[in-house]
């Protein structure tokens, strides 16, 4: 049986028309149930309290619950693993952090890639402040690659884990450096901490919020910001782009993904909601009351942050040769 090109263009010009239009039906309505934000994280963490503030005022806002569900293991794969499973109705998002990009990058044998799913928007981003032990000789970044470079052994440097995002910035500074500090992972920033503030380990990446009562009680002093520009807490306390490492940025960035088969309108319309709520004044102030920077961006700003971050970071782990399990 033969279909003329004329019938067949008609088709699939139809075909695609009630496909916008039932894509806007269900935009229009949703969401008429509940839906579930995934955190990769336990709770109590910036990511799980991230993604808890933007539920409560999404649910506030378009009438229907957001619950939070966290699901904690192999640095967030697990839990991206089941988003890429999910249903892409829009009943099924998830809050990432920067690591949800190097992941894919650091375990070889993920069951899922960054093109499986849809960005909606980066939240908040935060950089990490290098924070030493007081007693430790360098008080800038200058000294502390003067030092690494004079030594025979190298400096012990804490980490959360091993391919973390501080893990992984940490590379970043030794190779732009060319130097080489000695890892030492720990299960989490938390003891990682302790035991720089006990003097076991004499530098970590922290965030603003982790270090900044410690610094201000001189209970550990802030060599450099990660950040491209200073940052409005430590006025004082240079970039490192500005000791000595032009160019270095690494920051932690929030945004939340949903299913790569999600329609675009419904991302369009969890975009602008989560926008206003980021932008709005009660939202915004509690962010930067966590050491984090209000940012609320568009799909098409996040997807390109993602193709930035994986050019960038696929970089230092080759060269890093780091390789996870």
């Amino acid at each position: 049986m033969k279909i003329s090109v004329s019938k067949f263009i008609r088709g699939v010009v139809c075909g695609a028309l009630l496909a916008m239009a039932g894509n806007a039906a269900v935009a229009q309505d949703y969401p008429s149930k509940a839906v579930r934000v995934t955190v990769g994280m336990a709770p109590g963490g910036s990511n799980d309290t991230v993604a808890r503030l933007i539920a409560a005022e999404l649910a506030n806002r378009m009438g229907q619950p957001f619950v939070v569900e966290n699901k904690p293991g192999a640095n967030s794969t697990i839990a991206t693993s089941e988003l890429k499973r999910a249903s892409p109705d829009g009943y099924n998002l998830m809050l990432v952090i920067s690591s949800h990009v190097t992941n894919s990058l650091l375990y070889p044998e993920l069951n899922y890639s960054l093109d499986d799913f849809k960005p909606v928007t980066v939240i908040a981003d935060t950089p990490f402040v290098l924070v030493a032990n007081p007693k430790f000789e360098p008080g800038n970044m200058e000294e502390l690659i003067k030092l690494a470079k004079s030594r025979k052994d190298p400096i012990d440097f804490g980490t959360p884990g091993l391919g973390s995002t501080q893990h992984i910035a940490l590379e970043l500074m030794d190779q732009m450096a060319g130097i080489r500090m000695n890892n030492v992972p720990y299960k989490g920033g938390a003891p990682a901490q302790a035991d720089l503030l006990a003097g076991v380990i004499p530098l970590i990446f922290a965030t603003p919020t982790q270090s900044l009562p410690f610094i201000k009680n001189g209970q550990l002093k802030a060599l450099g910001v990660t950040s491209a520009n200073r940052i409005s807490q430590l006025p004082d306390v240079p970039t490192l782009a500005e000791s000595g490492l032009p160019g270095y940025e690494a920051n932690v960035w929030f945004g939340i993904i949903a299913p790569g088969g999600t329609p675009d309108d419904v991302i369009r319309k969890l975009n602008k909601e989560i926008v206003n709520i980021v932008r709005s004044e009660p939202v915004s102030n509690r962010l930067r009351e966590m050491g984090l920077n209000p940012i609320g961006s568009t799909p098409e700003a996040f997807q390109a942050l993602i193709d930035q971050e994986k050019t960038k970071w696929t970089t230092v782990i080759q060269q890093s040769d780091i390789k996870l399990h």
